[in-house]
């Protein structure tokens, strides 16, 4: 079960970064060729869904986030099921001299028999990772 997690420290002030990243309709800002569109009724909450349109390994994908733990200022999960796997973006926030210690956190849950594909998955996702917790500090201000 692969997990990935970069931390960046950014000038924002914590509220402002946790609406900012609990948001997904600012993916788009922050996430190259990703697009977010809340489905349900504001105000975000536990429970709001983002539909999501990304890509992965150039294939367009569309997957539905659901807010499964809303906990402001400090910490937010959004969940999608697809049909081989179960991914849930955790963003850990703490306030600290410089501004907002921002930690992104991704965890894939593959079904059975999919497991096997984790690896593959891996070396790409590390990648990706590492783009976006880049254009996060160009988007919010790296610290």
């Amino acid at each position: 079960m692969p997990n990935f997690s970069r931390t960046i420290t950014v000038k924002e002030d914590i509220n402002t970064v946790y609406d900012f990243m609990s948001d997904f309709r600012n993916l788009s800002k922050w996430a190259e060729g990703d697009d977010g569109e809340l489905i349900t009724k504001e105000p975000l909450r536990l429970g709001s869904v983002f539909r999501v349109k990304t890509h992965f390994n150039n294939k367009p994908r569309v997957y539905d986030y659901e807010v499964v733990e809303w906990g402001p200022p400090l910490r937010v999960s959004l969940e999608a099921k697809a049909s081989i796997f179960t991914i849930v973006d955790t963003i850990f926030l703490s306030a600290n001299s410089k501004g907002t210690e921002l930690t992104y956190s991704v965890n894939i849950k593959f079904k059975f028999p999919y497991v096997i594909l984790a690896p593959f998955v891996s070396i790409l996702f590390n990648k990706v990772m590492d783009t976006q917790i880049k254009s996060l500090g160009e988007v919010i201000g790296e610290a």
